[in-house]
């Protein structure tokens, strides 16, 4: 019953997206907040405009972009908001600060093994 609930998760594969996502966090918000800027000269083309349905305009992408950017800044804001102040302040540390520290640095300062690290943060 529980695999119905709770599918079996690869933990190695999702610890690497997550840390693949956090790591781009400063960009994602600076995409987030990134004004759309149009295009003041005209681009000339001879290849034939596609009718395939695609955003092919610079502005829609751009749109697009932002948008995706958005609701991906506001989720990974509400997982960490949903975490422990302990282990949110672990991943605040690792990525969101803005200013980027190696591992060993912040578990030197925060006094904790090398090992609790790893296994706390991953």
């Amino acid at each position: 019953m529980s695999s119905l609930l709770f599918p079996e998760v690869d933990e190695k594969a999702t610890k690497e997206r997550v840390d693949s996502l956090l790591k781009n966090y400063h960009k994602i918000r600076r995409l987030s907040g990134m004004p759309i800027e149009q295009k003041v000269t005209a681009t000339y083309s001879l290849d034939p405009k596609s009718f395939t349905g695609m955003n092919s305009s610079a502005i829609e992408s751009g749109t697009i972009k932002k948008l995706d950017s958005v609701s991906l800044y506001r989720d990974i804001n509400a997982a960490i908001n949903t975490l422990d102040a302990y282990y949110g302040e672990r991943i605040y540390v690792k990525y969101i600060n803005s200013t980027r520290f190696y591992d060993y640095e912040v578990f030197s300062a925060e006094q904790i093994s090398e090992a609790t690290y790893y296994r706390e943060v991953g």
